[in-house]
């Protein structure tokens, strides 16, 4: 089994330093390196990424995620057009609704309709057709590559998770772990390729992967507390109704310290990967031989240190292991 194991980068440095966590990441052989498009902190993911493309050999990278609502389609297609043919075969484009992008400019995020027709049309445009976009026609790209980087929508609800099966090349799943959202979330995958007239799991999975880790379990566990949050708030999200179903007795969220103690250890191991080395190694192995996902997009923090320690630990003392395990020696 090849196993791609990628990695988010959080880290927010000075431009002159930006390609530094790409680097250390493609040293500790990891598969990729997504970063963030988030206009407001005035430093261009696509900047970024090319730098980070000039200074590694091998690794992928994307924006994670970028999105139709602060970028039109046409220019997400111009940007990655131009990136492929600078390095080719290292680019992705990971696209989402917005979220915090579009919260920053005071404009809704992109609905799943909005999402499908920006998908079709990067896509043509990658190709070097023209497209159709918000009622009005989009002229093809003069110059497209022979071959296009490929376009995932990062999807954690069940009309986008249907919407990247219809009509993307890939599927980049944020909806956790428990089995029931696992199979849910491949239900409605398929639902969207089907009605697409693709074959049912032939569109490829990048399956988001928090992990959280600490010194002990405990304290990684109350290091996910937002992120809970923010996964559980989100009533459209599969995983926020499937834990006010298993758990009848978790009272309204309005804010992270809503989430009881009791509450917080099945919700964060049902979200992501959350303890020690030791524990996360064994979850993630257990995760690859029951769920079968062989991409994952894997977001890491390690509790009380920086982003930079999260990484160091996970590539040193858990990726080779979990390799290992499913017959990988990876890079």
């Amino acid at each position: 089994m090849r196993l791609r194991i990628e990695i988010n980068d959080p880290t927010d440095p000075p431009m002159a330093e930006s390609a530094g966590f790409a680097v250390a990441a493609e040293r500790a052989g990891l598969d990729g390196v997504g970063m963030p498009d988030h206009q407001q902190l005035g430093r261009d993911v696509y900047l970024r990424l090319a730098q980070a493309a000039e200074a590694t050999e091998r690794v992928t990278l994307f924006p994670a995620v970028t999105n139709p609502i602060t970028r039109h389609p046409a220019v997400v297609a111009s940007m990655a057009n131009a990136l492929a043919e600078s390095y080719p075969g290292r680019i992705r484009i990971m696209l989402g609704s917005g979220d915090q992008a579009t919260r920053h400019i005071s404009r809704p995020s992109a609905t799943v309709t909005h999402m499908r027709e920006a998908v079709v049309a990067i896509r043509s445009l990658l190709r070097g057709e023209a497209a159709e976009f918000g009622g009005g026609r989009v002229t093809s790209i003069s110059h497209p590559c022979d071959e296009p980087p490929l376009v995932y929508v990062n999807a954690s609800s069940p009309r986008m998770l249907e919407v990247a099966g219809e009509v993307a090349d890939g599927v980049y799943a944020m909806v956790g772990l428990h089995p029931t959202i696992v199979e849910k979330a491949r239900e409605h995958i398929t639902a969207g390729e089907l009605r697409g007239g693709r074959a049912a799991g032939s569109v490829p999975i990048a399956f988001g992967l928090p992990i959280y880790l600490g010194a002990t379990d405990e304290e990684a566990i109350e290091s996910a507390r937002l992120h809970v949050f923010s996964y559980v708030s989100r009533t459209n999200r599969i995983f926020s109704r499937l834990m006010h179903e298993v758990m009848p007795e978790l009272p309204p969220v309005l804010e992270p310290g809503d989430i009881p103690a009791s509450l917080l250890k099945p919700m964060a191991t049902a979200l992501g990967v959350v303890g020690t080395t030791e524990t996360c190694t064994a979850r993630i192995t257990e995760l690859v031989a029951s769920e079968g996902f062989d991409h994952y997009v894997c977001r890491v923090a390690y509790a009380g240190t920086t982003s930079e320690h999260a990484l160091e630990v996970f590539a040193s003392e858990v990726v080779p292991t979990v390799r290992r395990s499913v017959g990988d020696t990876g890079n």
